[in-house]
């Protein structure tokens, strides 16, 4: 099965989409804040709506073409798609709903049974075969979208935020059972999500989407370790400090926005505007400023405690911002500071990694 390829421009409310991806046979993460485009794109794939310009291509078969006004129309792409709200048929039951893409595209009736069968073996829900849609639960509603979606063999799979709707329990009995799915599937899946957690789960391609645009592609470890903008770095709980490097008495300092110093390894960081990268686990507190060796530090006031299980994420504010995440214990053990005391925030320089700006995409 070959790549999805798309090359395409599209004005949306208020920006326009435009943008190139390359999507591999396997699952990819499409990452994005709400109103990023995200879902838009999705339906330019499926062809519910048109681009302005642009090229879709999947594998050997062009779906779309602005240049030789090639526009195949959905039923014809062979793409699956579940949507958040599922959108299954209330008066059929699963089985009913599974085969219905293999009616209308003039399935025989003993083709529609036993694809419908072999999926519902397939998906472990064959317990559900002759049960209503409503009655059953979100994540079961979830797992008979899929099913639906696979019916008719498609090339390509669009699944638009897929666990969004779900209370936290099933969320994640969910996510174990759609990345056991997706994974044996051999076609291009894009899962479009804004949930780090998601992201994780299905941690190895991620493309991230910002105002219609793909601004970095690449496994969850390489965002985490250079996010590049601002959205990814605060998405995945990393501090990304602006600001700009100085040379301070023949020596490189980044001095932030707000006016703080710190030091940092500075292989191949010229002068001039840049980002420092440090991740909150990485930043210990305390209540007074310890001695030894040089280290970075913030003094600030504590704007925000979130407990998370057995961890703690303090944000401190000053001029600048820093977000520390250490253990419960460690909580306790500085007495539970609370919203408005001030704590010193401390990290190694070799801790934190500083990068040059790179020019804001036009």
């Amino acid at each position: 099965m070959g790549n999805l390829i798309c090359n395409l421009r599209h004005s949306l409310a208020h920006f326009e989409l435009n943008l190139e991806l390359s999507v591999a046979p396997g699952i990819t993460i499409l990452l994005g804040p709400n109103g990023a485009g995200k879902s838009s794109l999705l339906r330019l794939l499926a062809g519910l709506s048109k681009p302005e310009s642009g090229q879709i291509q999947l594998g050997e078969r062009p779906l779309f073409d602005a240049d030789c006004s090639l526009d195949l129309p959905p039923e014809q792409r062979r793409i699956g798609m579940v949507f958040q709200d599922r959108c299954l048929f209330p008066h059929l039951d699963v089985s009913g709903n599974i085969g219905f893409g293999l009616k209308l595209r003039g399935a025989k009736r003993s083709e529609q049974h036993r694809r419908t069968a072999q999926l519902l073996e397939k998906l472990g829900i064959e317990h559900l075969a002759t049960r209503n849609v409503a009655t059953l639960s979100g994540g079961e509603q979830q797992k008979v979208a899929l099913a639906r979606s696979l019916a008719s063999d498609p090339q390509l799979l669009l699944l638009d935020e897929p666990t969004a709707a779900l209370d936290p329990s099933a969320r994640s009995e969910i996510r174990r059972w759609l990345h056991a799915v997706l994974t044996e599937l051999s076609i291009p899946t894009l899962l479009v999500t804004h949930d780090a957690e998601e992201v994780a789960y299905f941690r190895k391609r991620v493309a991230v989407m910002e105002q219609g645009q793909i601004v970095q592609c690449g496994s969850f470890h390489q965002l985490l370790r250079e996010p590049a903008s601002e959205f990814i770095a605060r998405f995945l709980g990393v501090n990304h400090i602006p600001g700009e490097v100085e040379v301070v008495a023949g020596k490189p300092v980044f001095r932030s926005r707000g006016g703080s110093s710190f030091l940092a390894p500075f292989e191949k960081i010229a002068p001039g505007q840049a980002w420092l990268t440090v991740f909150p686990w990485d930043i210990a507190l305390y209540h007074e400023l310890p001695e030894g060796s040089p280290r970075n530090h913030l003094h600030a006031r504590v704007q925000e405690v979130v407990i998370l299980g057995d961890r703690v994420r303090i944000t401190l504010v000053n001029d600048d911002k820093l977000v520390a995440e250490i253990s419960t214990r460690g909580y306790q053990a500085l007495g539970e500071p609370q919203t408005g005391e001030k704590l010193w925030a401390v990290f190694k320089a070799r801790e934190a990694r500083i990068e040059n700006c790179v020019p804001a995409r036009s």
